[in-house]
């Protein structure tokens, strides 16, 4: 017996000759690991790209908002400066216009005129009546009715005579 061996090179030779030689099961199991382990860092990857992206895009809204409110407030600014007492009057005079100096009344006949006095620097009218006193007088709900009936029709592209004239 010679004590020399001699070991062979060629690949099918030393994948039989390696002693952590698989089995199907075994790399099938391998492969299988391999590819939760994938998913999972594809899952936690593409999940911090969008927690990333949406973080720089509420940056950028932020931004925005303060930008509108900075314009807004310029805008409130310039609004009361245009409505400064002193600019109104000044602009007024420009147009030619400037306080009243002769002011005349109109008298209305059949006007329900208060019971109290009128103070004469104060010019204040005092009406007793209210807008609700004279609706009463016209027949509301079916005049209401056929305006509404009228506005359907239109909508609907018929014609619809008024019952009323």
């Amino acid at each position: 017996m010679s004590s020399n061996t001699m070991i062979s090179l060629r690949p099918e030779n030393v994948i039989r000759q390696l002693p952590w030689r698989l089995g199907s099961k075994a790399a099938l199991g391998f492969i299988l690991i391999l590819a939760i382990f994938s998913l999972v860092g594809w899952l936690y990857l593409t999940n911090a790209s969008t927690v990333t992206a949406t973080s720089y895009r509420i940056d950028e809204l932020r931004f925005e908002l303060d930008q509108v409110r900075n314009q807004n407030a310029t805008l409130i600014l310039e609004i009361a400066e245009l409505e400064a007492l002193d600019r109104v009057e000044a602009r007024a005079s420009e147009l030619g216009y400037g306080p009243a100096t002769e002011i005349q009344y109109l008298t209305v006949d059949n006007y329900p005129a208060s019971t109290e006095p009128v103070e004469a620097a104060a010019q204040v009218v005092y009406i007793e009546n209210s807008v609700d006193d004279y609706i009463d007088d016209v027949e509301q709900p079916s005049w209401w009715q056929e305006k509404l009936d009228m506005m359907a029709a239109w909508l609907e592209g018929r014609e619809l005579e008024p019952l009323t004239q």
